[in-house]
């Protein structure tokens, strides 16, 4: 079964110069403030240690360790989905309709001549609502059905990596504006968690030799943790802007300039990871963590009671 991932990212639709593919879903991801990005990061466990303690004197007292491992790796992308989205309007439903899949086929005759077959393509029906509109007559406005309005989604699927530069006009050319996302597609990920595992406990094993090393004997108990995911390459990115912006006086009028905002790709950091098993290039690709945390039980100790002083007569 094969996994699919989507990249997003903030661009118009004719800027697919770079190797980055890019969608307007990255607007979902905008935080509160702007230029914000909600980003989705590993989370692991803290704590190192953990003590056990009875408040009962007399009591066994138990100390245990953890130990962790953290992998990072990145998967080679098989294929691409391009998501457009289309809409028609028109007074009549049945004239909204058939505008849209004359917008669609001479869309679909463009991909042809990329060698993109009909069955590389899917349209998915999304909405079908009434338009209204206001009629003003004297001092009324009075709201009323004006037509109807049709979205769908038309899926692309393709191979090669640049082939989206080429799509993209032919797009235009129909009248389409509106790419959505692109979604990166992988082989099935149960390989990659298999390997992933089998590195993460030769560091856990190597990092109890190198306790052992410094006198501390390490027993293990049981596996706290074990945690795969996968990271979309839309979960990477982050916007920002450059700019400097001078002062002036409260008692002007201030108008200012719109300064444009670009969204760039920062992939997991390798420095927070135990080790890399493929490293990233230039393209984005989905990257996947696994993390494993076994417990160590260290000594075991009776808690003392200690006797009350003698009254002083």
């Amino acid at each position: 079964m094969k996994q699919i991932v989507c990249l997003f990212f903030v661009t118009s639709l004719f800027s697919f110069v770079s190797a980055q593919e890019a969608g307007n879903r990255a607007y979902g991801n905008q935080g509160n403030q702007q230029g914000d990005v909600n980003r989705r990061q590993p989370r692991f466990p803290e704590a190192n240690t953990e003590l056990i303690v009875s408040e009962q004197a007399n009591q066994l007292v138990s100390t245990y360790q953890f130990l962790e491992a953290k992998v990072l790796t990145s998967v080679e992308t098989k294929s691409y989905v391009a998501v457009f989205g289309l809409q028609q309007e028109a007074e009549k439903l049945e004239e909204a309709n058939r505008r849209l899949q004359d917008q669609v086929a001479r869309f679909r005759v463009s991909l042809a001549s990329l060698g993109i077959k009909p069955e590389d393509t899917y349209l998915d029906f999304i909405t079908q609502t009434r338009v209204y509109d206001f009629q003003v007559k004297g001092g009324t406005a009075r709201e009323k059905v004006s037509g109807f309005q049709i979205k769908e989604n038309l899926a692309i699927r393709y191979q090669a990596h640049n082939l989206l530069d080429k799509i993209v006009p032919f797009a235009a050319q129909a009248g389409i504006f509106d790419l959505i996302k692109v979604d990166y597609v992988t082989e099935e990920l149960s390989p990659v968690r298999a390997k992933m595992l089998a590195e993460a406990q030769r560091i856990i094993k190597q990092k109890e030799a190198e306790y052992t090393k410094l006198g501390v004997k390490l027993t293990p108990v049981t596996v706290a943790a074990d945690s795969f995911d996968s990271f979309q390459p839309a979960e990477a990115y982050n916007s920002y802007k450059a700019f400097e912006s001078g002062n002036v006086d409260d008692n002007y009028r201030v108008v200012e300039r719109r300064k444009n905002s670009t969204f760039y790709f920062e992939p997991l950091s390798p420095g927070k990871f135990d080790t890399v098993l493929t490293a990233l290039g230039l393209e984005p690709q989905v990257q996947c963590t696994y993390y494993l945390r076994v417990k160590y039980f260290v000594n075991s100790h009776t808690t003392v009671v200690a006797k009350p002083e003698d009254k002083k007569p």
